[in-house]
């Protein structure tokens, strides 16, 4: 479903050429209806800047890309912008790059975590939707890189999938599918869908999480071989593959990360100690957080450690636990396959997104 708003004068954009058409994908009945006024007002602030603007409404049952890629056929735009969280990032982002089209890709970013946005500080909600806008208008275009992964159980590959700013393992994949079976149970009981929704739906699934963990075998091992080291594992809750610098909306995992330099970074975490150095020694709050929450960047600590960075460009990573029991994953905050072996690999600088130029991580 697609509508057209035009505007009277032309947006910048560095790209080789000026704006002059752009498709704005986006979910009109997220938030519960709120987001179709985001959509319309940042189509009419790209409207004012020149640039006719045609709305595209994602789809759900993974339908987007290619709704995405066959509007972009079809309309020919200078941009594609998605408005929502890191799911509607990823699934515009793979339209664009199926669509075989090199245009760059601007964010508006509505969702609870938003890792992409914040990574490269770009404000989330209605509320900043002008800035947004302003960011897309002028056009600063950074390539970031993408991940391809296949997922395998028992020998099988069981799926592949693309994302653009993490692929993780363990714990926090369980959680994610507690927090989705949790939502699905209260969503048609208009009381608890208030009540116990978003955060409160996470949180509530991560303790039940964690308590099971005390009674299950959750822990697992990992042989890890990639293009430039080899490692082993074990007794990890989680294991992360990171390409941008914010994880889950709150932290980040390796300041030493880059988007655009054709590696991702590998995270694992395991015992309380690992946990305490990543949260407290090397694991930053972000920036974006509510009036009068201040961030905590590094806060040294005597006897913590900063983990080894270890960065790659292709992995290939063997999990082992009792049982053979495969392990949950997700991709871009978003529930996937579960398996026993996951092969990844990087395609440097495949993505053309608009940015804030010159901004300057603060976890730097």
């Amino acid at each position: 479903m697609s509508q057209s708003c035009a505007a009277g004068k032309r947006g910048p954009l560095e790209f080789g050429s000026m704006a002059d058409r752009a498709l704005l994908v986006g979910n009109p009945s997220a938030q519960s209806g709120q987001a179709a006024r985001s959509i319309a007002r940042a189509a009419e602030l790209l409207g004012a800047s020149g640039i006719e603007v045609t709305v595209v409404h994602s789809e759900p049952e993974g339908r987007t890309p290619a709704v995405v890629a066959a509007a972009i056929a079809r309309h020919a735009p200078d941009l594609v912008c998605a408005l929502g969280g890191d799911g509607t990032f990823n699934e515009v982002a793979r339209g664009l790059l199926a669509s075989g089209r090199d245009v760059p890709m601007g964010l508006f970013p509505m969702g609870t975590a938003n890792d992409q946005g914040k990574s490269f500080g770009i404000a989330a909600g209605p509320a900043n939707l002008e800035q947004q806008a302003a960011i897309v208008v002028k056009g600063f275009v950074r390539r970031i890189d993408v991940g391809d992964v296949r997922a395998k159980a028992h020998g099988q590959v069981v799926g592949e999938a693309r994302f653009f700013d993490s692929a993780s393992f363990g714990l926090a994949p369980d959680v994610l599918a507690a927090r989705n079976r949790d939502r699905r149970n209260v969503q048609n009981v208009p009381l608890l869908s208030l009540l116990y929704r978003d955060q409160s739906v996470y949180v509530g699934a991560a303790l039940e999480r964690m308590l099971s963990s005390l009674v299950e075998p959750m822990p697992f091992d990992a042989v890890i071989e990639t293009d430039r080291f080899e490692v082993t594992r074990t007794q990890l809750t989680d294991l992360v593959i990171k390409a941008t610098p914010i994880f889950a909306g709150e932290w980040v995992l390796e300041r030493r990360a880059e988007p655009d330099d054709g590696l991702f970074e590998l995270v694992t975490l395991a015992s309380r100690r690992e946990w305490i150095e990543r949260v407290v020694g090397d694991l930053a709050l972000n920036p974006y957080r509510p009036p009068g929450v201040g961030p905590v960047f590094g806060v040294p600590i005597p006897g913590l450690h900063r983990p080894e960075h270890l960065a790659a460009s292709r992995f290939s990573l063997a999990f082992y636990r009792p049982g053979r029991e495969l392990v949950a994953s997700q991709i871009d905050g978003e529930e996937w396959i579960a398996g026993d072996a996951f092969d990844i690999e990087v395609t440097a600088r495949a993505l053309p997104l608009i940015v804030p130029e010159g901004f300057v991580p603060p976890w730097r």
